[in-house]
């Protein structure tokens, strides 16, 4: 949400976690790099695609946590 936050020059506390990313204003180019820091901090390998088959942050957060459990 950090990057969001700063990238999107969003108050943390107005971003809901079920918005989509592109309804909160994450074009393309951001939704690479965002995958990008995601891949650095978790260390796992994510695909470019991740972001239309999980479009919001609670998704995203959902599918995240079941991959880094296996």
């Amino acid at each position: 949400m950090e990057y969001l936050a700063r990238t999107l020059d969003l108050p943390h506390q107005t971003i809901d976690t079920e918005m989509t990313f592109a309804g909160l204003g994450l074009d393309s180019a951001n939704s690479v790099f965002l995958i990008v820091e995601l891949e650095d901090w978790l260390g796992l390998e994510l695909t470019p695609d991740l972001l239309f088959d999980h479009p919001s942050i609670g998704e995203l957060a959902r599918h995240l946590a079941t991959r880094a459990g296996r």
